[in-house]
């Protein structure tokens, strides 16, 4: 009977977990309208810098707080054959600060992500890039080409 009482003690702690009181309509709601761009200077150079531009925009009705649970803004991955060969964050540390970007409607903010040297072979690759925050665009994504230096 406690070991009972206990399951449904954690169970029904499970379930006000993260939410809101708006359902999950209202988390929802809020992640509508965001978009994710990326941009960089061309063309991209194995063992060269490149600084990856993430531009968010509000597009939906109403104000957007973005949530980031550290100093990670967002992150970059470069994709060959369904293998990731780069990840910007991969030797990267983050501060483990909690903040909050609020965006308007209409607004759009860029976050740069800065790396030293491109530890990518040359070829072709698929470039995904997220947002690090809650709520969160969908990822950006494009075929990209890193050269020779």
């Amino acid at each position: 009977m406690l070991r009972q009482l206990a399951v449904l003690v954690l169970l029904t702690t499970l379930a006000g977990c993260g939410n809101d009181g708006g359902g999950s309509e209202s988390q929802a709601g809020k992640q509508k309208g965001l978009s994710l761009s990326v941009d960089f200077d061309e063309p991209l150079r194995s063992g060269q810098p490149v600084t990856w531009k993430l531009e968010v925009e509000n597009g939906g009705p109403d104000e957007v707080t973005l949530a980031f649970r550290s100093g990670k803004d967002g992150d970059v991955s470069l994709v060959r054959g369904g293998a990731e060969v780069y990840r910007w964050s991969g030797d990267k540390y983050f501060s483990q600060g909690m903040r909050e970007e609020r965006l308007a409607v209409g607004e759009k903010k860029t976050f740069t992500l800065e790396e030293k040297a491109l530890s990518a072979e040359p070829g072709d690759y698929e470039l995904l890039a997220g947002l690090d925050s809650e709520p969160a665009p969908p990822p950006a994504r494009r075929s990209v080409r890193v050269e020779k230096a």
